[in-house]
């Protein structure tokens, strides 16, 4: 059963409270202790037989009205002694904190978030749209064994591929995508995922007409593998709609997960070659260290009867799914593109005064390759280049899991304790966490 337990400055203030309350009361005490001396030693002088002495308060009249004002200061000095606006300022404190951080455009929701956060140690950072812009737009590519660098506009159509090889590179990205084209004041404006948004762009920049384009694919998507971490890759099928007759279908997703599903590459002059795994894979690693974000293409063309196939029993995405798994579909590969997301102002600065100031662990998750991540944390300055050659320092999420084990849940002794998930290695897991700065590729 939860129950709603005091934070740790509840219990400070609390017991701080306490303690001064117990000092006041004690204060009080002592005090009272000394005015009852000087009552008696007041009480003691009094002569009854002096010549004054009935014009004067006797013993009973000097102890009441002297005992009284003891009394009511007593009282008094244990009241203010109890701090009751102690919580109050805190509070009062935390809003105005509260206020400063929104203004800065931070959005606080409980006002006990900043003193939870001022016991934070470890900090795990997202890559794009966090330490990056989220802005991206397409650098270079490799298709036909080319290695083409974006220097233009219009690039794609002025760099020596072949007619076909644009005509899919067009098809792959427009119809394997989410994203829409919405029209602003005077243009048309992808609008949507920042990958796919950053490929539209590609195509917009050498005038290739998307937002027209786009609509060809409307009525007439067969199947459709949406995007997910564990996958790393998106797949569409629809009818051809300038190839009566064919059924056509397109993979984007990471190149490494990508290239192990195609048999053959596009070489050029409308020929297709047996695929040379090695000599992409070098080239993406070499994309990727820039740093780029490398999305691959790949493309399977067949007969509609052939199609069919997959969507007579059951689910098309399911039965296509596992016509991959079983190596019983090879699509031909298009080519690799490297999207250049440019890091936020500021954050190499903020990064070193979190470690420096706030003695913070910083480290960096993202799904992207394992050389743009450690090249964006080493930009950033989360990685620093003494750490980057040490064991566990970047690592990808299967390596990770691989040594770490299956997460277990255990629960404490009592009935209403969280449940607590635990590695199956945990001394592995002690020791990666102590050195870990990258997990590229990973995977919930």
């Amino acid at each position: 059963m939860a129950t709603d337990e005091d934070t740790k400055l509840q219990i400070k203030l609390k017991n701080l409270s306490d303690q001064f309350t117990l000092y006041g009361i004690y204060a009080a005490a002592a005090i009272f202790a000394l005015f009852l001396v000087r009552l008696i030693l007041e009480l003691a002088a009094i002569d009854p037989n002096a010549p004054d002495a009935a014009e004067k308060p006797g013993v009973a009249g000097v102890l009441v009205s002297k005992l009284t004002g003891h009394i009511n200061l007593i009282v008094v000095l244990v009241v203010v002694s109890i701090p009751e606006g102690l919580p109050l300022t805190i509070g009062v404190s935390l809003a105005f904190t509260v206020m400063r951080m929104y203004s800065e455009k931070i959005l606080v929701r409980k006002l006990d978030a900043p003193e939870k956060m001022g016991s934070v140690k470890e900090v795990l950072i997202n890559k794009t749209g966090t330490i990056t812009r989220n802005e991206m737009y397409v650098h270079q590519f490799y298709c036909e064994s080319k290695f083409v660098k974006n220097t233009r506009n219009d690039t794609l159509l002025n760099c020596e591929l072949s007619e076909d090889a644009i005509t899919r590179i067009q098809e792959s990205i427009l119809y394997n995508c989410e994203a829409r084209i919405e029209m602003d004041t005077t243009t048309y404006v992808p609008v949507g995922n920042g990958t796919e948004v950053g490929l539209l762009r590609f195509l917009q920049d050498a005038d290739i007409p998307v937002h027209l384009l786009i609509q060809k694919k409307l009525g007439q998507i067969r199947m459709i593998s949406p995007f997910s971490s564990e996958k790393k890759r998106s797949i569409v099928a629809l009818n051809s709609p300038d190839r009566q007759g064919r059924v056509c279908v397109y993979m984007k997703g990471a190149p490494e997960m990508i290239i192990q599903y195609c048999g053959a590459m596009m070489a050029g002059q409308s020929r297709i070659a047996d695929i040379d795994q090695k000599d992409i894979l070098d080239n993406i690693s070499r994309m990727a260290s820039y740093p780029l974000r490398v999305m691959g293409l790949a493309y399977i063309e067949m007969d509609e009867a052939e199609w069919t196939q997959y969507e007579q029993s059951g689910n098309a995405a399911d039965n296509f799914e596992k016509a991959l798994d079983t190596s019983r579909v090879s699509f031909t590969w298009i080519g690799a593109f490297g999207l250049q997301d440019k890091i936020r102002k500021n954050v190499r600065e903020c990064v070193k005064y979190a470690r420096d100031q706030g003695d913070l662990s910083l480290r960096l998750i993202s799904g992207d390759h394992v050389e743009t991540a450690k090249q964006v944390a080493i930009k950033a300055g989360i990685l620093r280049p003494e750490e980057s050659g040490r064991n566990y320092a970047v690592m990808t999420g299967k390596d990770f899991r691989s040594h770490v084990g299956a997460l277990t849940q255990k629960r404490g002794d009592d009935m209403g304790s969280d449940v607590e998930l635990v590695p199956e290695h945990p001394q592995a897991f002690a020791e990666i966490a102590n050195h870990i700065r990258v997990l590229a590729r990973a995977t919930p």
